[in-house]
C-alpha cells in the first residue's frame, strides 16, 4: 500500500540534517521510503493513503535502546529506593513470581505504550532468565501489533549463585544460539535478537555472571553478528554496597574489565554508564561501542548523572532508553530527549553542551547506529524501511511554534502522537490503534496479573502514598 505524508515539517535525520518546512515523505508498496522532499515537490501518485499533516512534525520512528518489558506491571512501586535496595527489595521478589503469560501480558501491554508515543523500535534487555516458552511470549505479542523489536536474550548458565541453571556455559551457548536462529528476521524482518551479557563487578561478586560466561557470550555474539545490551558502571557511589564497594574490591571498573578480557568492541551497548571515568571514556571511544543514557531512571533512583557531554565529545555513540517502566514508570522516548537536554545543561551549568538537536539524533540515527541497523531505520531516506512517527503539534500546550524541534523536544508528550508507520505500515492514525482493537483487555489482563504479583511477592504495600506513613509514624511518636 503506498502513503503520501505531505505539508508536514520534515526533519529527516539524514547525513545533512535536512530539514523541509511542509515537506513531504512518500512511502512505496514495499514498505519502504521512495522520496523524501520539500514543499511543492511531491509526486501527484495516485496513492493508496494520503495524510495532510500540516501543523505536524514528521519524524524518524522513535528508537528506545533500554528496556525491560515486565516491568510494566509493576509501576508505581519504586518512589525513594536506590537501586541497590531497588534490586533486592523490588526486582527479585517480582521477577519469582513471574510465569510465560505474565510476561506475554507484559509484552503487550509494553508494545501499545511505545506505539502511542511514537516509538517504532526498541531493544529488550532481559534480565531474568528465559527459556523458549518465555522467550516466545515476549516476541510473538509486540510482533503482532506490528512493532520492531531487538530481543536481547539473557546469556545465563550454571554459575556459583546459579547452581540450578539445567545449562553449562557450552550447552547455553548452544541452546541460545538455536533460539537465535529461529528468531532472527522472523515475523517479516520485524523482529531480531542480541544478547544481554552482565559483566558488571556486581554481578561477577554476586556469582551471577562468571569470566567463562562472559566470555562465550561474546563469542556467540560475534559468531551471529548480535549486538550485547550490558548494565555497566551504574549504582550509587556507596562504600558498602555500591559501584565504589565493588571498585575497592577489584581494582578495576566495568569498562576496564571488559578490555582486559580483549572483548570490547562495536558489538557492546554499556548502558547508564553513570560512572565511568575518562579513562574509560578513551577506551569506549577506541574500542567504538555504545553508550545508552537514561536520564529519569537515574534521576528517579537518585543514581548520579552521568558524563554524557564528555563522552559525545570523545567520539562515543551515544544513544537514549528509558529503563523499565518498574523503575521510573515511563517509557516516553520524548521525556528522555527532553530530561537529557535538561539535566546534562543544568550539570554543567551551561544551557549550550547538550542541544535539543543533539538530544533528537540520539533518539533516532544514533540509536540506529548502535543496534546496526543505521542503513535501515533511524531517518527519514529513500530505500529505509519506513518507520515514521508523527506528532500533532496544533494544541495550546505546543503553541507557539516557532522552532518545530525546540517545542516538540520541549513542550511535546509522546502521546501527541497522531501517526505512526512501522514498516511502511499505518499502526497508529488520529491517536487510535488501527489493527488492535484488544486495548481494554490488554490492560486489565496486565492490570490484574500485576496486583496479584506484587500481592504475592509481598510488595504491595509500596503502593501506599508516603502521607499515611508519615501519619502512622506521628501517631506512634
Amino acid at each position: 500500500m503506498s502513503r503520501l505524508i505531505e505539508n508536514g515539517h520534515v526533519v529527516t535525520m539524514n547525513p545533512n540534517r535536512e530539514v523541509f518546512d511542509g515537506g513531504y515523505v512518500v512511502v512505496g508498496d514495499d514498505g519502504r521510503i521512495a522520496s523524501v522532499g520539500p514543499a511543492g515537490a511531491a509526486p501527484e501518485g495516485p496513492f493508496d493513503e494520503r495524510l495532510d499533516a500540516k501543523g505536524m512534525i514528521v519524524l524518524p520512528g522513535l528508537i528506545n535502546l533500554h528496556q525491560h518489558h515486565w516491568y510494566n506491571l509493576f509501576k508505581g512501586l519504586a518512589p525513594g529506593m536506590l537501586l541497590e535496595e531497588w534490586v533486592s527489595g523490588l526486582l527479585l521478589p517480582c521477577a519469582a513470581e513471574l510465569s510465560a503469560a505474565d510476561l506475554r501480558a507484559a509484552a503487550y501491554l509494553s508494545a501499545l505504550e511505545m506505539a502511542r508515543t511514537g516509538t517504532t523500535c526498541c531493544l529488550n534487555h532481559s534480565v531474568t532468565t528465559t527459556m523458549e516458552e518465555e522467550v516466545t511470549a515476549t516476541v510473538e505479542p509486540m510482533a503482532e501489533i506490528g512493532f520492531r523489536q531487538v530481543f536481547a536474550k539473557d546469556f545465563r548458565c550454571q554459575t556459583p549463585a546459579n547452581p540450578q541453571h539445567p545449562h553449562n556455559v557450552g550447552d547455553a551457548a548452544a541452546y541460545i544460539g538455536e533460539l537465535v536462529d529461529t528468531w532472527q528476521d522472523a515475523k517479516d524482518g520485524l523482529v531480531r535478537m542480541g544478547l544481554a551479557i552482565e559483566s558488571n563487578a556486581h554481578w561477577l561478586a554476586a556469582g551471577m555472571s562468571s569470566d567463562e560466561l562472559v566470555e562465550a557470550g561474546y563469542r556467540l555474539a560475534v559468531e551471529k553478528d548480535l549486538q550485547i545490551t550490558n548494565h555497566t558502571a551504574g549504582g550509587t557511589l556507596s562504600m558498602e554496597t555500591g559501584y565504589l564497594h565493588y571498585l575497592r574490591q577489584t581494582g578495576r571498573t566495568d569498562v576496564r574489565y571488559l578490555v582486559q578480557m580483549g572483548l570490547l568492541d562495536e558489538h557492546w551497548l554499556l548502558i547508564h554508564a553513570i560512572n565511568v571515568n575518562d579513562t574509560d571514556i578513551g577506551h569506549m571511544a577506541e574500542a567504538g561501542c555504545h553508550a545508552v543514557y537514561t536520564p529519569t531512571s537515574e534521576s528517579m533512583r537518585g543514581g548520579g548523572i552521568g558524563p554524557w557531554v564528555r563522552l559525545i565529545k570523545a567520539g562515543v555513540n551515544c544513544a537514549l532508553g528509558t529503563d523499565g517502566p518498574m523503575v521510573d514508570y515511563s517509557v516516553d522516548i520524548v521525556e528522555q530527549m527532553k530530561a537529557c537536554t535538561y539535566v546534562q545543561n543544568t550539570n554543567h551549568l551551561d544551557p549550550t553542551v547538550m542541544p535539543l538537536e543533539r538530544s533528537l539524533e540520539m533518539a533516532t540515527i544514533n540509536a540506529a547506529h548502535a543496534l546496526g541497523m543505521g542503513d535501515e531505520i533511524g531517518s527519514l531516506e529513500a530505500g529505509k524501511r519506513a518507520d515514521i512517527a508523527v506528532f500533532d503539534m496544533r494544541s495550546p500546550h505546543m503553541q507557539v511554534v516557532h522552532n518545530p524541534i525546540a517545542n516538540f523536544v520541549c513542550c511535546a508528550r509522546g502521546a501527541d502522537a497522531h501517526t505512526v508507520l512501522i514498516d511502511g505500515k499505518t499502526v497508529l492514525s488520529g491517536g487510535s490503534f488501527i489493527n488492535f482493537n484488544a486495548v481494554d483487555d490488554v490492560i486489565e489482563e496486565a492490570t490484574e496479573r500485576g496486583r496479584a504479583i506484587a500481592t504475592k511477592a509481598g510488595v504491595i504495600d509500596r503502593a501506599t502514598p508516603i502521607w499515611p506513613k508519615q501519619s502512622a509514624a506521628t501517631a506512634a511518636q
